[in-house]
């Protein structure tokens, strides 16, 4: 199954690089995350919880990024399985740009959805792709309309040099997060 889109934000690029990378911000934006943890660079491990039609499933994966081309674009590969129901592949292509203060996400994603959850039918796999993509980026444009000043007080409470140090390889491996979490979102709702 193949599916893309776009989506439009009233932030920069490197505003919208640095969210995609905070694990934080990826955990809250996803819906039914349970863990999203880095096995070693670029590798992750999931776990979600989705609903599918009448189907509850818990669904384990790895997701590795590709192609890493800060801030403008990466791959993320996916492979997860839900026991019994089945399991799904999946590679998703993101392409960030910047026009007129706005920045555009433009997404292309390939699926592979094997056992039970493939016997659905595509009508309720596409239903189910479409309502967890538009939820994701629901609570991600709800994420950067926040009142930034809260986040920039707290940061100046602290230690300025070791937060910003911390906040960069904080900020990388949210971005691997985010990613693996966008391509896990994929494939659950491909597996629905």
């Amino acid at each position: 199954m193949n599916f893309n889109g776009s989506y439009h934000f009233e932030k920069s690029v490197k505003d919208i690089w640095e969210s995609l990378n905070n694990p934080e911000v990826l955990k809250k934006c996803i819906n039914g995350c349970e863990e999203f943890i880095e096995k070693e660079k670029n590798n992750f491990f999931l776990k979600i919880k989705v609903k599918i039609g009448p189907i509850n499933a818990s669904f384990q994966g790895n997701l590795t990024l590709k192609n890493v081309n800060p801030p403008h674009s990466y791959t993320i590969e996916a492979i997860g399985n839900a026991g019994q129901l089945g399991g799904a592949k999946g590679k998703v292509n993101i392409n960030l740009t910047e026009k007129n203060k706005l920045t555009y996400l433009n997404y292309d994603a390939t699926t592979n959805i094997n056992g039970k959850i493939a016997q659905l039918g595509s009508r309720l796999i596409d239903g189910t792709v479409k309502k967890n993509t538009n939820i994701f980026f629901d609570n991600f444009n709800r994420f950067l309309n926040q009142d930034k000043s809260n986040n920039n007080q707290t940061l100046t409470a602290k230690n300025n040099e070791k937060n910003l140090i911390s906040n960069n390889k904080f900020k990388k491996k949210y971005l691997y997060f985010l990613l693996i979490i966008f391509l896990i979102i994929f494939i659950l709702i491909n597996y629905e």
